[in-house]
């Protein structure tokens, strides 16, 4: 069932649930970011929390790649 979640890493509303992708910067949205250490990688996202913020802060998504323009 989809609903409105909101990503973790970047802040970007979207249509998804578990395992849905953030449309803006790669995260796959789990829904229970708050139960994980910030610099623990997971069996879906490939780094951490923590690591994926600093992309995020330097306009690269989870892959490394600039941020779609808006």
């Amino acid at each position: 069932m989809k609903k409105k979640v909101t990503c973790p890493i970047c802040g970007t509303e979207f249509e998804g649930g578990s395992f849905d992708e953030c449309p803006c910067c790669g995260w796959v949205y789990l829904g229970f970011e708050v139960e994980l250490d910030q610099d623990e990688r997971n069996f879906v996202n490939l780094i951490s929390i923590k690591d994926a913020k600093e992309r995020f802060a330097q306009g690269k998504d989870v892959y490394g790649d600039p941020l779609p323009k808006k």
